[in-house]
């Protein structure tokens, strides 16, 4: 997925590969090509998307190319939302909060394989993991040091020691 801006408007390709369409269908992709993503429509409204030509009413000065699978116009946001099976890309119009356009990229990777599941932990969990087990150690051993500190405090006060025992 390559998200590009400063156009204002949204505008979403096919996913190519040396400037031709590797995969048309409009709404998932899962061949290893990138899908190119203008999203930059917020901010400035001057950009026009469809103005006409005055010489050629029916042709604009900006045609959709063949390779564009939607256009927009609109103000809105981008929402991504990436799981262990797909990446979700969807554009929202700010007039009326409804999906416009929304695309799906597969990670190419099942996490079911023979009716099994297959449960993936990255080495980062073990760090964290001992770093936690350290922390805690330590943690024990301060309210246990602390403990037994004021124990033996306790214990001195009971007692009375002389500082002198001859006087001269």
């Amino acid at each position: 997925l390559a998200l590009w801006g400063h156009v204002h408007r949204y505008e979403r390709f096919c996913a190519m590969k040396n400037y031709s369409c590797m995969g048309t269908n409009s709404s998932s992709h899962s061949g290893g090509f990138p899908v190119h993503v203008v999203i930059g429509m917020a901010g400035q409204d001057w950009q026009p998307i469809w103005e006409p030509r005055p010489d050629h009413p029916d042709v604009p000065v900006f045609p959709q190319p063949q390779r564009s699978m939607y256009r927009g116009g609109e103000f809105g946001y981008t929402r991504l939302t990436a799981t262990r099976e797909k990446l979700t890309l969807s554009y929202i119009g700010n007039h009326d909060g409804e999906v416009h356009d929304s695309v799906e990229i597969s990670s190419g990777f099942s996490l079911e394989h023979d009716e099994e599941k297959v449960v993936l932990e990255s080495s980062f969990s073990w760090y964290v993991k001992g770093a936690s087990v350290l922390l805690l150690g330590g943690f024990v051993g301060y309210v246990l040091g602390f403990v037994s500190r004021s124990k033996r405090e306790t214990a001195s006060r009971t007692t009375w020691t002389p500082v002198k025992s001859d006087e001269v």
